[in-house]
């Protein structure tokens, strides 16, 4: 018995508003067929489209939200009192929490580099839209701008006001760094190794003093000033801070589910907008680049997680004849044509036709235990990703690759690097999980290629998975800003230290020119979805319904392909085969996972083992 029975193929994306929905399997567990029909050989002139993606959806929201993210100090201060616990109880001391260094600011300067000014195509995003991402990733690094802005202009300001004061706290800071650091230390364990040593060092220190001392009174006074002006700056830096974290919490909460306007144009930034504006077009444009990674063809955006391809390839004989199996070719006993008149010749663009057909009608209720939420199907154009940079990234009217997706790409695909892709996609758990099935059908002669290629988005990494606060919880965030904005200040003033005490590092020529130079772009395709995204799935509900899904979409491809050659009069023997074989012994990465669905009949999923061939 099959799921659903194959339907009236169509040559376009249009189909009748009036179109059935889908049934329920009826107790009899029988179907009422319609009549089938060939489609029309007339050429292609329309692909079938991609659906809109929400933008509101919760892996949207999340990930935008990553980019607000801050070091939670309170946290870090008990980390560092439980570790010096843990000394003088002699246990291993615990770690601090730090913010993951691909999230907040950081993550922020990512996609821009990368997505928005990369002068590139992004590429298409399943299961999320890239927009709002975008936009708060420009908000979150104008606000790092605004905050550097502030404290330089707090700090020249004062300095300006107190130009002693600046002077004592640099020699101060500098001397402190000399005499607790490793070339104090040398020095100490030098003077106090002979006593030749000794008198050397207490001879220095009696000479410097004798020269500082007729300048003493101006010393004091530049020392209160240095005291004065750390003070100040310390509290211009933590109200900076504080605002700032308040800013971040105000972003987070817009990006709440019921808000509008997460996704809108970013104000006073033209350049921005206009790209914001472009990647919205491109990034619903509908081709994708290819690469090998770890051995697999990866399909970028589709999915880290590639699973193993699906291929059959048989030789097409009429049905009924009497035929023999030679290796892997099957020979009919026909001497003049293969094909006879009883068998009527098809197109790869109809097989697809039928199967995208199929699949359409799988958006609503299978059965009563199985159903595919969100299930599109869309026609995919796949390059591979040295071309990535070579395709137009600005935005046009019309999608650039139709001419070649429409033409070039459903020729026989010996010889051709971008070929035609259906891909049937299904997201679930709220966008957290992705399953896209890509299907190329070829046909050579006599000879009939078809392919399926799973792809899995698995859900969100912790670092991106930030949800804003709200009641009580957003009430006590903006209790602890002040707290966490003074922890921001003394882990500011510790990096300075550093700084300055590496002989100030950042004002060399090399590393100034290495901070101003714009990151180099490679022209290689990146997915943002893949980059905030584990690489597989690890909760176990999830990984049976990855399962459940690419079982569902393979196995009714191949039936489909099945009653499609029947339907059209071609033997199926061998395509039966061939797929059974594939799908008997076919266990999904490491999770032992059978996937034991079989053609014309039921489908079924256990774990262990391979079943034997009966």
């Amino acid at each position: 018995m099959t799921l659903v029975p194959w339907r009236v193929t169509t040559r376009d994306r249009d189909v009748p508003s009036d179109r059935p929905t889908v049934p329920e399997v009826p107790e009899d567990g029988q179907f009422d067929a319609p009549q089938s029909a060939t489609a029309s050989g007339s050429p292609r002139a329309r692909c079938a489209e991609r659906d809109q993606v929400s933008a509101g959806n919760l892996v949207t929201r999340r990930m935008a939200g990553a980019v607000h993210a801050r070091v939670d100090r309170i946290g870090q201060a008990r980390d560092w009192l439980g570790r010096w616990g843990d000394r003088l109880q002699g246990r291993e001391p615990r770690l601090i929490r730090t913010l993951d260094p691909n999230t907040g600011d950081n993550l922020a300067r990512w996609v821009l580099d990368n997505v928005l000014c990369a002068q590139k195509r992004p590429v298409p995003s399943f299961g999320f839209s890239l927009i709002p991402v975008l936009v708060h990733s420009a908000a979150a690094r104008r606000r790092w701008r605004l905050r550097a802005a502030a404290l330089v202009s707090a700090f020249v300001g004062l300095s300006v006001l107190r130009p002693w004061g600046l002077t004592a706290v640099i020699v101060a800071a500098l001397l402190f760094q000399f005499t607790w650091g490793p070339r104090g230390r040398a020095v100490l364990r030098w003077a106090f190794s002979s006593v030749v040593s000794t008198v050397l060092l207490v001879a220095a220190v009696l000479g410097l003093w004798t020269a500082v001392r007729p300048h003493l009174p101006l010393i004091v006074e530049a020392m209160r000033d240095g005291s004065r002006l750390a003070l100040e700056l310390l509290v211009a830096a933590t109200v900076v801070g504080l605002l700032d974290r308040w800013a971040a919490l105000a972003r987070l909460r817009s990006l709440r589910p019921g808000c509008e306007g997460m996704g809108c144009s970013p104000r006073l930034a033209p350049f921005t907008a206009r790209r914001v504006r472009e990647c919205a077009v491109t990034e619903m444009w509908q081709t994708i680049a290819y690469r090998a990674e770890r051995r697999t063809d990866h399909f970028v955006g589709g999915g880290v997680d590639a699973w193993r391809r699906g291929a059959t390839r048989v030789q097409l004989a009429p049905a009924g004849a009497d035929g023999e199996e030679n290796g892997n070719e099957w020979t009919a006993t026909e001497a003049d044509d293969p094909l006879s008149n009883e068998v009527r010749k098809f197109e790869a663009d109809e097989l697809l036709d039928a199967v995208r057909q199929e699949l359409e009608y799988l958006k609503g209720k299978l059965v009563r235990t199985h159903t595919l939420p969100n299930c599109d199907v869309a026609e995919f154009l796949a390059v591979p990703q040295n071309r990535w940079s070579g395709l137009p990234y600005r935005a046009v009217d019309t999608w650039p690759e139709i001419t070649e997706m429409l033409t070039e790409a459903r020729q026989p695909p010996t010889g051709h690097f971008s070929r035609r892709y259906l891909a049937a996609q299904v997201v679930s758990w709220d966008g957290q999980i992705v399953v896209t099935v890509f299907a190329h059908a070829a046909l050579e002669g006599n000879t009939l290629h078809f392919v399926t290629r799973p792809h899995i988005l698995a859900p969100l990494s912790p670092w991106a998975n930030l949800q804003p606060a709200a009641g009580q919880r957003l009430v006590t965030e903006i209790a602890k800003a002040p707290l966490h904005a003074c922890g921001d200040t003394i882990a500011l003033a510790v990096r300075l230290y550093g700084y300055l005490g590496r002989g100030l590092r950042l004002l060399a020529p090399v590393a100034l020119a290495a901070a101003m130079s714009p990151q180099k772009d490679d022209g290689l395709p990146i997915s943002l979805r893949e980059h905030c995204g584990l690489e597989e799935t690890e909760d176990m509900h999830q990984t049976e319904d990855v399962q459940r899904y690419v079982s569902i979409l393979q196995s009714r491809m191949f039936q489909t392909v099945t009653d499609f050659l029947a339907d059209h009069g071609y033997e199926t023997a061998e395509f039966r085969r061939q797929v059974v074989s594939f799908t008997q012994n076919f266990i999904s990465g490491d999770n032992n996972q059978v996937n034991t669905g079989s053609l014309g009949g039921g489908m079924n999923q256990q774990g262990g083992a391979p079943a034997e061939p009966q």
